[in-house]
């Protein structure tokens, strides 16, 4: 910001900088200008306002997320399997998906593993996920992959559900009603 050269210490922080603009930009009085006033004390509260959302995200990423199981709805899973026959293997009907899932996470309880959940997946998401990765939606290695990230995105639902909360597999029931019932 006071216009002196690049030097030693802003190619140090360069490369300590992880973002697509560069520091240099970041700080260029005309950008920060640009944010909309040219009043300090407008331009202190728009500070102040970016630190404290940035603080929140911190925290948000800081909270332990779920192990969560991949749950995918009765026409979600047949569209998957329409447009890739290779995870019939993995996913033989729906009824057998949701009964794996629960099995999974009553195993998963039992031995102590904690902050358990279900996250739910759509096709064209999954799709990104694995263009995102360089691999093909066949690979079933990126299912719990897929999983994990939509946990950590904060899509899990807890698990098991809170007493007459309904079911984690959409079914409209309680959880005591539907999968829970043989609890």
């Amino acid at each position: 910001m006071l216009g002196a050269p690049h030097d030693q210490w802003d190619t140090l922080a360069d490369t300590l900088h992880s973002m697509p603009v560069s520091l240099d930009e970041l700080h260029d009085p005309k950008r920060v200008w640009s944010l909309g006033s040219d009043n300090p004390a407008e331009l202190a509260a728009e500070i102040s306002r970016l630190r404290a959302e940035l603080g929140a995200y911190r925290e948000a990423l800081s909270r332990p997320f779920p192990v969560a199981m991949l749950h995918w709805p009765a026409d979600e899973l047949a569209e998957l399997v329409a447009a890739y026959p290779e995870l019939s293997a993995e996913y033989p009907s729906h009824e057998e998906h949701l009964a794996t899932i629960e099995t999974a996470l009553r195993e998963l309880a039992s031995s102590g593993t904690p902050n358990l959940g279900v996250v739910t997946g759509t096709v064209p998401s999954y799709e990104a996920f694995a263009a995102s990765e360089g691999t093909s939606p066949t690979d079933t290695t990126l299912l719990p992959q897929y999983a994990t990230v939509l946990a950590a995105r904060g899509r899990a639902v807890p698990w098991p559900p809170e007493r007459g909360d309904a079911c984690w597999c959409g079914s409209g029931q309680s959880y005591g009603e539907c999968h829970g019932l043989a609890a």
